[in-house]
């Protein structure tokens, strides 16, 4: 739940960020609101909320005992039934430390690729790297 309202929160936020210049000029061109919603504010949006949306997942995947998005047993569950095996604490958390950074890791740089692709050129030299101004 808490991850659907930061995730709800990101694209809220997105939305407002979209320059009001850019619905506007597609209104005074005649765009109805609906083709102006598809063609300008949707694709500026998504483009504005890969950043906040990943970081949201990786935090929601980290701190989340419920992993069905990975579709293995909860890892932190099946690193307390080998440590209750075989006494190996430090192993096994150090394992499980690191398959959580892998996964981690993953999903930001597919995040970056993301985002590299969908970049407009013409405003690349305007915002800085993170695509703030």
């Amino acid at each position: 739940m808490w991850g659907g309202a930061y995730q709800t929160e990101v694209f809220r936020a997105a939305f407002e960020a979209v320059p009001k210049g850019e619905v506007t000029a597609a209104r005074a061109l005649g765009l109805p609101a609906f083709q102006t919603f598809l063609d300008i504010t949707l694709p500026i949006a998504l483009r504005i909320a890969i950043t906040g949306t990943t970081t949201t997942a990786i935090t929601q995947f980290r701190s989340s005992s419920f992993m069905i998005v990975v579709g293995y047993q909860e890892l932190t569950y099946v690193a307390n039934r080998i440590v209750s095996d075989t006494f190996k604490v430090f192993e096994t958390f150090g394992i499980a430390c690191l398959m959580y950074l892998l996964v981690c890791s993953i999903l930001s740089a597919l995040s970056r690729t993301f985002e590299r692709r969908l970049a407009v050129p013409e405003l690349c030299g305007k915002l800085g790297d993170d695509g703030m101004r």
